[in-house]
């Protein structure tokens, strides 16, 4: 089966599903099952485990978070009848509006993919200006390319759950496929950069991910200043963020008189990354909404235990003794000064959840789901379409 993966964005350091559609694609092959993925404006996928002529690149043109290109229905035309099927991943974007379109006048079936994008946080939450805007779009546009798809898939029970709440939904079939990432088990005694190497008489906790308001450092550091924590202590802050952003995050270290104790480097990847989560202690994400999680996953893959938000959906599969807050400044304040610092603890947590998620997280596992699931429901849509 031939299938194609339509994403707005092919720039790993804006986050995203990219990097587990590439993994869950590239283990899937095993499985005669042919994953290509066409994407938009800039490439940068470090360790790209998809063969780059199975990776597509259009450019965009105004406006840019739209996603518009005028490349797109020519290539098309060209090639979407070589596909199976196409997998619609995100919202609120020209690609899927274009592709759906396309995929309608060819009889193509194709999978509709929200990754969270369909709850009440992201629709409701960012601003008046941002919900207005969805609002009015939904009715024009989205919700038709929501209703033509053969199937809607969402990671969780919760996800799926949530979206119905955001809007009255046409009636789809929908099904809860959870992914993950491939990690590596290759030994790394040392960063690649050297300014990344810990010294052995410190401890780290660690937040590793896209340096976005969404996932709340500013919460973050206010409770590791409240925690009062002493000097072998030290919060890394690694990910790509905007300029003004990271600024502002770094002026906040200074007012509360923790800029000693927080480090601010950017987006880690390959080895670097392996290295940070199997030696930091804690690995911490009090995201305001994550309709997966996909670092969380790695972390415990690496052994790094993991104190989360109540807001992160991987929580579901978890551990009931994992360290899952609500977002309550005192709650995280008495998690960093007393349970973050307990080692019998921590040694206990991690190997808790590091066996609560071995087996239905195990990449082969996941990819074999993976192909599966996606092979029959195109399977069941091309019959549906002969009737």
């Amino acid at each position: 089966m031939k299938l194609l993966h339509v994403l707005p964005s092919l720039d790993q350091s804006y986050g995203g599903p990219l990097r587990a559609v590439l993994d869950l694609s590239a283990h899937s092959q095993s499985n005669s099952f042919h994953s290509e993925v066409l994407g938009f404006g800039r490439v940068n996928i470090p360790d790209n485990p998809l063969p780059s002529q199975w990776i597509r690149s259009l450019r965009i043109a105004f406006p840019k978070s739209y996603c518009y290109s005028p490349e797109l229905l020519e290539w098309l035309r060209a090639h979407l009848s070589s596909y199976d099927g196409v997998i619609l991943h995100g919202m609120w974007l020209y690609p899927n509006w274009c592709v759906s379109k396309a995929c309608r006048a060819l009889n193509k079936p194709y999978v509709y993919f929200p990754h969270g994008m369909l709850e009440p946080w992201p629709v409701f939450h960012q601003g008046i200006l941002k919900a207005v805007k969805k609002m009015v779009y939904w009715h024009c546009c989205e919700r038709k390319v929501f209703r033509d798809a053969a199937v809607v898939i969402y990671t969780t029970q919760r996800e799926r759950r949530l979206a119905s709440a955001t809007f009255s939904l046409p009636s789809v079939p929908s099904f809860v496929v959870p992914y993950g990432v491939a990690v590596s088990t290759n030994s790394i005694e040392c960063p690649s950069n050297a300014s990344l190497q810990l010294r052995p008489d410190e401890n780290v906790a660690l937040f590793l991910g896209r340096v976005h308001p969404k996932k709340n450092i500013s919460f973050l550091i206010r409770a590791w200043a409240d925690a009062r924590l002493g000097p072998k202590w030290r919060l890394i802050v690694a990910g790509p963020g905007a300029s003004p952003y990271v600024s502002n995050l770094r002026a906040l270290t200074r007012t509360l008189g923790i800029e000693e104790q927080v480090s601010f480097v950017s987006m880690v990847t390959g080895s670097d990354k392996v290295y940070l989560l199997r030696n930091a202690k804690w690995f911490l994400l009090p995201s305001q909404q994550e309709n997966f999680g996909n670092a969380v996953l790695e972390a415990i893959h690496h052994g790094c235990p993991v104190a989360i938000s109540d807001q992160v959906y991987l929580s579901e599969f978890l551990h009931e003794s994992t360290e899952v807050l609500p977002l309550k400044h005192e709650a995280w304040v008495d998690f960093i000064r007393n349970r973050m610092t307990d080692e019998s603890r921590r040694l206990r947590i991690r190997e808790l959840d590091r066996a609560h998620t071995r087996a239905r997280f195990d990449i082969n596992h996941l990819s074999r789901q993976w192909a599966d699931s996606l092979t029959a429901i195109f399977s069941t849509a091309r019959e549906t379409a002969l009737v």
